[in-house]
């Protein structure tokens, strides 16, 4: 499992990075992932800070890569919802107390929830969870949680 600092490490490196270039950034990991599995090589996702970020490589990525991380995001959507904003589940009191304190605690937060609950991935759980602390802090972080059950 990643050490506190390394998924710290993970939210910060990511925290500058547009919803859209997060977005693609898990379909690149996912994608990429997938590939590293078939060749029996060491798993980049592995690591919380996953691979150097090039914005520029964003960019230009094929489409099936935001297709994959939409799908991703699609398939999980509603147990990280009771995650992050159901207040039965055990972890949701750090998660409420984490986003008074800003978007990287937050993403720091969720990330090592999702590693933690769903096993996933320190690289994979990063950038998800950037993603859904960007959203939040947009928002605010209740009516983050309404909008998002409206749309399960």
């Amino acid at each position: 499992m990643a050490s506190k600092t390394e998924l710290h490490s993970g939210v910060k490196a990511l925290l500058d990075l547009s919803e859209s270039e997060l977005e693609g950034e898990l379909g690149r990991r996912l994608a990429q992932t997938e590939v590293e599995l078939d060749r029996d090589e060491k798993l980049t996702a592995a690591s919380a800070t996953g691979p150097t970020v090039d914005k520029a490589a964003l960019q230009g990525l094929p489409d099936f890569a935001r297709k994959t991380a939409a799908r991703f995001l699609r398939r999980f959507n509603q147990q990280m919802y009771s995650l992050i904003c159901d207040d039965k589940d055990p972890d949701n009191a750090q998660i409420r107390s984490a986003a008074a304190q800003g978007a990287e605690a937050l993403g720091y937060a969720i990330s090592g929830a999702l590693v933690a609950t769903f096993g996933w991935l320190p690289g994979i759980a990063t950038v998800i969870a950037v993603i859904i602390a960007k959203r939040a802090a947009k928002s605010g972080y209740q009516a983050f949680c309404e909008t998002w059950k409206e749309q399960l």
